[in-house]
């Protein structure tokens, strides 16, 4: 059996495409809260009223303008920032910010320069350390050695100097 086919012109699309807010606006208000919220839900601060309480958002269930209680501190540099929200009671219009979510950041820079003011320095590395400047450097190894690499090494000692070893070899 052969397919049906069809021939003929299609109805006209129509001109102006719809921008995609307007159809991310659709399904929000398509949406409705659910009856009873298990867990937390995702929203945003819209204002702050006259007291300064805010008021939130939360899009997923085209809820807008939800006053709501704070367990963190709000002010007016926080308008727009997602927030975690749980509900009172379970219920979907008592909503209460938890806290607020961290956007990720950019990893942050190896410092090039470290102070310490404490009294002693740890740094601990499976199989190496090496500290380099130009053409100096201590190289400390897992195995125990200890390289001192430089054109000129001096020693220098207020109180005895005590070289010991298995053997010392001096040129």
């Amino acid at each position: 059996m052969k397919p049906e086919t069809r021939t003929g012109t299609l109805p006209p699309i129509e001109q102006q495409p719809t921008p995609p807010d307007a159809l991310l606006d659709r399904v929000v208000a398509s949406s409705t809260p659910p009856e009873r919220v298990e867990g937390v839900a995702v929203g945003r601060i819209d204002a702050l009223d006259v007291d300064g309480r805010p008021t939130v958002s939360i899009d997923a269930w085209g809820l807008t303008g939800l006053p709501a209680r704070s367990v963190v501190n709000v002010d007016a540099q926080r308008l727009g920032q997602a927030v975690a929200l749980g509900f009172e009671s379970a219920d979907p219009l008592r909503p209460i910010i938890l806290g607020f979510m961290i956007a990720p950041q950019a990893p942050v820079p190896v410092p090039v320069e470290a102070r310490v003011d404490g009294k002693r320095v740890v740094l601990s590395a499976e199989q190496e350390i090496e500290l380099r400047c130009g053409e100096a450097a201590i190289i400390l190894t897992a195995d125990g050695q200890i390289q001192l690499r430089g054109n000129y090494i001096t020693s220098y000692a207020t109180a005895t100097q005590r070289i010991l070893g298995g053997s010392v070899n001096l040129n």
